[in-house]
This record gives C-alpha cells, structure tokens and sequence, in this order.
C-alpha cells in the first residue's frame, strides 16, 4: 500500500486539479491512503472534507512582496510551518504538489525528509512555489508548452479537469446544440445566458459592475463568492454563492465573464465557451498568459479591471452575446491519467 499526500490548497484553481488526479489513482489502487495538504484560510476545509476526503492543516505562510517588517519575521514563519509540515509528510510515502501557499513548505519538508516529489504546475508562467519544488522534484508535469521551458525535464499534459466537465465534454461531442440546450432547460433558462464568476472566492471588483447593471436582454448568473454578500436578484438576475454544478452552467451559457484562472480557461475552452476575461491584477502575470491562447484563437478577449465597467459591459454585451462557440477548443482531457502515470512511475 502507498500513501500519498496532495498538496494543493487556496482556491479550486490548485484544489479541482489535485482532485481529479486523486480520484483517477484511487480507481485504479483503492487500497492507497491519500490525503491532502492545506490550510485552514483555504477552499480545501470545506471541499475536501464534504467530498469524503483527508485533509491536514498547516499555518498559510505568504511570501512579502515588498521590504517590511514582515519581510524580517517571514524566515521565521516559514520554519516553523516547514517544521510542523514534517511531521505531516514524513508519514507518506510520496508529495504530489500543485503550487500555491501550501506548497512551499510542503516541498521544503519532503526535501528534508527525502520524499519523492511529483509536481504540476497549472498556469502559463511557473509559480514561485513549483519553481522552488522543480529542483527537488522525480517528475514534472505542466500544462503549457511554454512553461516547459522554464522548467527542465517538465512533461506537457494540459491541466487536470473534474471529471464532470471531462464527462459533459465527452457527451457533447456528437450534438453540442443539443447537448446546450439540455442544460438551459436543467437551469430553467430560456433565451441567452452569461455566466459571471469572479474567481473560486468571488471578485468584489466585479461584483460592483454586474450588480450596478442592468442587463436584461439576457439572463445572468452571478458566482459572487461564499464571503461576499448577495445580492438581491430577480427573474433575470441570479446571484448565488457558488456553482456547485459548473458543467452544467458552462454547457448552458452563451458568454461567460471571468478571471483567467489557469483551471478556468481549461474548463471554458473544454466546453467551447466564449469568454470574456479580467485578469488579476496582482500576482506575477500568470493570469493575462493563461488567456494568450484563446485570445489569440478568436475564442475569448482580454479586458483590464481597470477598464471593466458597467457602463462598457452594457455596451459590449450583445456583441460579445453573439461571439458564442460551438463546440470545443483544443483541450486534453487526459491530463489527469498522465500525471496518474508521472506518479506511478516515481513510485516504482
């Protein structure tokens, strides 16, 4: 029997891939022990543990990005969270690590303690995290072409995707109209349909746009965040905490408006959705990057948050309405079997 640690915590951007890996090893070794690493400030305390998963907790230690006093106390976080993160790691045989606060120290502690290190990084330019873990990693594996260069020996396999939207994807290949209309009928939507999500956590930033708007040539559906207050809706507008269901909400929409989350574009692009989205605007630019693709296919635009208003989205709405794909666009549906493989292979 093995027993496997995942690490990946934060937002379902790093969550929903390590899962979907999980559940692909787990049908083919039922007998292996798994569990996740992350931490108690993350999306993994409520999605893991609901989905009948293990889950450890360590303190979310954030790298400054500017020379402060918590630039003087982070060596000092970072030890002991390394620390309390041994004695995690050392009772499973290997790390798979996805990137995010959670990784850092769990790369750091299975380097101490000699583990093995398989590593995915989701987006188009290599976290500080998975760059740290690279060095010390068995397997590699990316999602970009380009990422590949930044990281030596590194195995392009796509990004990993829950195995509802791999299933709707596949469903839908022989009859996407069909397939399309299936799922309005499921959302009781009849007509147009944009779908608003502002991130796994929600976006206040967008939010604010939608919410001010007024957009009644079709009907919205608005992921504002479980932290964030919802708005009051109506017959056209429907705000809600989260999509639980996301295969389905994608199959059904004509646009969907979005940051470009690594996991995000793959699922968009897997169900052939237009997209119009509003990168991050902090971080290390991975954001912009992960939307390069689709920009540059005709499949999706690109739109500052500083210029992403209400009045412009009232304006642009019907055209990008209009923009909608048919089917999908160039995704690997695989990819969670070939990291399933990467792991394998490290453990014999």
């Amino acid at each position: 029997m093995n027993r496997i640690l995942f690490a990946a915590g934060g937002t379902a951007g790093h969550i929903e891939p390590a899962w979907a890996v999980s559940q692909i090893w787990q049908q083919r070794f039922p007998g292996d022990e798994l569990a996740f690493l992350g931490t108690k400030s993350g999306l993994e305390v409520d999605l893991i543990p609901n989905r009948g998963g293990k889950l450890f907790l360590i303190p979310k230690v954030v790298a400054p990005r500017k020379l402060d006093l918590e630039l003087i106390v982070f060596p000092f976080r970072i030890i002991k969270s390394i620390f309390q993160t041994i004695s995690i790691v050392r009772n499973f045989d290997l790390l798979v690590g996805f990137g995010g606060y959670v990784s850092a120290s769990a790369y750091l502690a299975a380097f101490v303690l000699r583990k093995p290190i398989v590593i995915h990084e989701q987006n188009a330019k290599v976290g500080l995290a998975n760059r740290l873990g690279a060095r010390f990693a068995k397997s590699v594996a990316v999602a970009y072409p380009s990422t590949a260069k930044d990281l030596k020996g590194a195995k392009v396999v796509g990004n990993p995707l829950r195995d509802s939207i791999v299933t709707a994807a596949l469903n839908a290949e022989s009859d996407w109209q069909s397939a399309r209309q299936s799922a309005k009928e499921r959302l009781q939507v009849s007509g147009p349909l944009t779908l608003v999500i502002g991130g796994s956590s929600g976006s206040k930033a967008i939010n604010h746009v939608i919410s001010d708007g007024n957009f009644d040539s079709c009907t919205v559906i608005h992921a504002v965040g479980k932290a964030n207050e919802l708005p009051k809706g109506n017959d056209k507008y429907r705000p809600v905490p989260y999509i639980e269901d996301m295969a389905t909400a994608l199959l059904a929409a004509d646009l969907v408006i979005s940051r470009s989350g690594a996991i995000a574009v793959t699922e968009f692009a897997a169900l052939g959705k237009y997209a119009l989205f509003i990168p991050l605007p902090i971080g290390n630019g991975e954001q912009e990057l992960n939307a390069k693709e689709l920009v540059a296919a005709h499949k999706a635009e690109l739109i500052s948050q500083r210029e992403f208003t209400t009045a412009w989205l009232e304006a642009n709405l019907q055209r990008l309405l209009n923009q909608g794909s048919p089917s999908a666009y160039g995704t690997i549906l695989n990819s969670a079997e070939q990291i399933a493989e990467c792991i394998k292979e490290v453990l014999i």
